[in-house]
């Protein structure tokens, strides 16, 4: 799922792509700045539809409960970036990055920012990395 915020005020549309059929589908809203995004209920509206339209089953893949006809359980996942340690920034740039992600770190998180149930967010994180070390200096010894 991606969220696009636009510049006219109302916009409140969304595109399904099937990238493995019935596995993984990519969901895009597209929503205006005035829109509040309301992404848990969205979603449940987009489900909906796709199984209305029969483009997706949504029945338990587990065997016991695929015969009662049970739902299955979605998850969202928040993919949030760190600044990695691998970075070679000079000073200034590296304190202005560290001054970004103490901000993000405070302010509201995108998980209820987009008005997720909390019980079904899980948050991966991962490094960014700006300026990759070039030049690291090792050197192997022998005994």
């Amino acid at each position: 799922m991606h969220v696009d915020t636009f510049d006219d005020p109302y916009t409140c549309e969304y595109k399904v792509d099937h990238i493995i059929p019935n596995d993984i589908i990519r969901v895009e809203f597209r929503l205006g700045f005035r829109m509040e995004p309301r992404i848990n209920l969205m979603f449940r509206k987009v489900v909906e539809d796709l199984v209305k339209n029969k483009e997706v089953n949504i029945t338990s893949r587990y065997e016991s409960l695929e015969r009662s006809n049970i739902v299955g359980d979605f998850q969202f996942i928040v993919m949030e970036k760190y600044l990695s340690q691998d970075n070679e920034l000079p000073i200034v740039e590296r304190f202005i990055m560290k001054l970004y992600f103490w901000v993000k770190d405070i302010s509201l998180s995108e998980e209820r920012g987009f008005g997720l149930d909390m019980a079904n967010v899980t948050l991966e994180k991962f490094p960014l990395i700006v300026a990759p070390v070039t030049n690291l200096k090792l050197k192997r010894i022998e005994d």
